[in-house]
């Protein structure tokens, strides 16, 4: 996922509300988020590590985020687009717009 955006919520209110979503779910089960200043690590961990960094910008009661970096597990390449696309199917749930 290259970028995601949405207007009417701070990005710490989207990732409770996401965090929530996921609860209970597989993919919840091996997806983290975490807020360090003005970037989010969105981490994979099951045999093997993937880390997705995100740049976040604010925009007005919003934010987008973009993908500055990304570290994928060997192990993880396979499925990588596949658990991506589910996350952001998540998170169009949510209300964010996303970009593949």
């Amino acid at each position: 996922m290259k970028t995601f955006e949405n207007s009417s919520i701070s990005i710490q209110d989207f990732v409770k509300k996401v965090e929530a979503a996921l609860e209970g779910r597989d993919l919840g089960q091996i997806a983290k988020f975490k807020l360090q200043g003005s970037e989010l690590l969105v981490i994979f961990s099951k045999l093997g590590t993937t880390e997705l960094k995100y740049k976040i910008d604010p925009q007005g009661a919003g934010f987008k985020a973009s993908l500055v970096s990304e570290k994928v597990a060997l192990t993880h390449r396979p499925l990588k687009a596949d658990i991506t696309a589910r996350l952001a199917r998540v998170m169009e749930r949510e209300g964010a717009q996303c970009t593949l």
